[in-house]
């Protein structure tokens, strides 16, 4: 009797001890599956935005117009009203226009993923002969962005912007290209093709290649209230989806009186019976011109900005 308590009592711990390995090489297996899988969905998400940022790097290169030497505007396309209004606003922006600020509100598609709405403070100065191509950006929307600072300065830092993050991440002071990886992840654009001069430069180049490639229909409507002053708003549509347009409808709306744009926000083609999608808009609000910015409001070291030492 004896005996058979002690055997029944030895093969007890011998279970126990069982178990308690195939828990632990349960748990082993599944840490296992979830950093496999974390792995795999790391570089299918690397893949995709790397592919995603090529074919958008391969669209900011494409050879630009020449809008200094182009004579184009010669009213025989619907295009050329656009491009005179966009010609008077160059050049009132760039003999009139010094500095500015804003609080400049986004809207993007970035691949296929529609990014949340966001909005940040900037400051730039214009590119002129005594003084260079400056800007500085201060997330506030939304909250995980909220607080990251970004300057660039033409010229200076190798060209590199200089960056931190928000929350535990602002600690670290990141100096890298504008258009790097990390840099461009969640953004459609680089940081250097901010600012109401960029915009129309870019919106006139686009015109003068779209004008070459056939017809499209152009919408002028005047009192159009955006950002709480009142524009004219140009609309462009290209019914048919062929190179090279890159957007289906288009929409910029212009403060006449200043001749500066204030929104942008073009639309992609859509899909049968579907509405079409989209993919960008930029409102800039509260713009302060001739804010009189100084070398100190593009500088990391700025006692206001929150840059780690």
């Amino acid at each position: 009797m004896n005996d058979q308590n002690k055997s029944r009592s030895d093969e007890l711990p011998t279970t126990e001890h069982a178990k308690a390995r195939a828990f632990q090489f349960s748990i082993k297996k599944t840490l296992l599956l979830i950093l496999i899988i974390a792995i795999t969905a790391s570089g299918w998400l690397y893949i995709r935005e790397s592919t995603r940022q090529a074919d958008r790097r391969q669209i900011l290169d494409q050879p630009q117009e020449n809008i200094e030497e182009a004579d184009q505007t010669d009213d025989t396309h619907p295009l050329d009203p656009v491009l005179k209004i966009a010609y008077q606003s160059i050049k009132q922006m760039e003999e009139n226009l010094v500095d500015y600020t804003a609080v400049l509100s986004r809207r993007e598609r970035v691949g296929e993923q529609e990014m949340p709405p966001s909005s940040m403070e900037v400051k730039i100065r214009n590119p002129r002969n005594d003084q260079a191509f400056s800007i500085y950006v201060k997330f506030i929307k939304p909250e995980n962005t909220k607080g990251r600072e970004v300057i660039w300065v033409d010229g200076q830092n190798d060209n590199k912007i200089v960056a931190h993050e928000a929350g535990l991440l602002g600690l670290l002071k990141v100096v890298q290209p504008p258009d790097s990886f990390i840099a461009m992840v969640g953004n459609r654009y680089p940081v250097t093709e901010t600012g109401l001069l960029r915009l129309m430069r870019k919106l006139t180049q686009y015109g003068l290649r779209d004008r070459k490639h056939g017809d499209c229909s152009v919408e002028i409507i005047e009192n159009i209230t955006v950002a709480e002053v009142n524009c004219t708003r140009l609309r462009i549509v290209h019914p048919e989806k062929q190179e090279p347009f890159t957007f289906h409808i288009a929409e910029i709306d212009m403060d006449m009186e200043r001749m500066i744009p204030i929104r942008l926000a073009t639309w992609d083609w859509p899909l049968a019976q579907q509405e079409p999608p989209l993919v960008e808009e930029y409102i800039y609000h509260k713009l302060r011109l001739n804010a009189g910015l100084k070398d100190l409001d593009f500088d990391p070291e700025n006692p206001a900005y929150n840059y780690p030492d």
